[in-house]
């Protein structure tokens, strides 16, 4: 907390960020009075506003114009103004009481309904497939000299793909070989089968091949599940008054072009919790907008991140509500 800031001039500064975010124009010292602060005199509010400017919280377009706020304004906001519960997202209750059969489904539903509860472009990333824990390999006889690897997980089913068996091959080979697969990887997550050192004992030689078509399976699902990004609602920008600015939407559009940067913005270091990204203070790619991000589990196992992504002048408000109270709906199936 800056300890420049008096009671007053954060109220000041409270003010004039609401204010912003609901209308675009710059902010004077009458609009404050007259709306957030009748107790306190123009010229009063005039001074305080001046010392926000030179403690760079504010910004003056014009000289004859009032005040907007800055990244910094920004980042005040949401470290020292917004603590506490911002109350319940009625959005979020009916959309979470279906099931999902499959954790991808999930991710996808969050997207869409963080979208249409923010009313921004939302981001999902998926980042728990290491954690996924295989409950069941089943292999199905084609009857060619190939079988169909079924891998049933305790989010679903994984994934399924033909594979080769050897052809010398007698009648009870699959049925040994399903023992064994799942002997070996049931109860394991995918990140422990990735890595998975194939068995060396002589009485194992003969399922090598087939260990190996299993283990590649995972590695190729974990590839292409880790590294995917879901977008929607990215053309949510043009319903606000900073599209109208050429720089800001190709800003936007650079960034949302951009998947392994966006990926990479969203999940950070998996460390955090929450995180609020604001402005080019934290990257040179989200120059006038703000990234807001959450972690999230599901019944213990990690899920993967949310981020929404809009103008600086987002409503972190609403925004926070609704990522805090997403993980209640994906926790308790909406109930909260």
């Amino acid at each position: 907390m800056d300890d420049r800031l008096s009671e007053r001039k954060r109220r000041v500064l409270q003010a004039l960020v609401d204010s912003y975010i609901g209308d675009p124009q710059p902010i004077s010292s009458s609009a404050i009075k007259a709306k957030y602060m009748p107790e306190v005199s123009s010229a009063t509010i005039r001074s305080e506003l001046a010392t926000l400017e030179e403690l760079g919280y504010l910004v003056q377009p014009h000289v004859s114009s009032g005040r907007v706020p800055s990244a910094k304004a920004y980042r005040f906001y949401v470290d020292s103004m917004l603590d506490g519960d911002f109350g319940g997202v009625e959005v979020l209750r009916s959309r979470f009481e279906k099931s999902f059969s499959s954790v991808e489904e999930l991710v996808r539903a969050t997207a869409k309904v963080v979208s249409d509860a923010t009313n921004y472009t939302s981001l999902m990333v998926f980042t728990g497939s290491e954690k996924v824990v295989v409950k069941e390999v089943r292999l199905v006889d084609l009857l060619d000299g190939n079988a169909l690897v079924v891998i049933i997980t305790d989010s679903g089913v994984l994934k399924d793909k033909m594979v080769s068996v050897p052809e010398n091959a007698d009648g009870g080979y699959l049925d040994i070989a399903g023992k064994l697969l799942n002997a070996t990887f049931e109860g394991k997550n995918l990140a422990e089968i990735q890595h998975y050192e194939e068995p060396m004992e002589q009485n194992f030689e003969a399922y090598k091949a087939l260990f190996r078509q299993v283990v590649e399976m995972v590695k190729e699902y974990r590839t292409a599940h880790d590294s995917q990004l879901y977008l929607e609602g990215e053309d949510k920008i043009f319903e606000y008054p900073e599209a109208r600015d050429v720089d800001n939407l190709r800003s936007f559009v650079s960034i949302i072009s951009k998947k392994e940067r966006l990926h990479d913005l969203v999940t950070g270091d998996g460390s955090v919790e929450f995180e609020v990204k604001i402005g080019d203070e934290e990257s040179e790619d989200l120059k006038n907008m703000a990234l807001v991000t959450a972690k999230y589990t599901v019944d213990g196992k990690e899920v993967g991140h949310v981020g929404v992504i809009g103008p600086q002048r987002m409503d972190y408000r609403k925004v926070m509500s609704v990522l805090r109270r997403l993980g209640d709906a994906l926790n308790n199936g909406g109930d909260e």
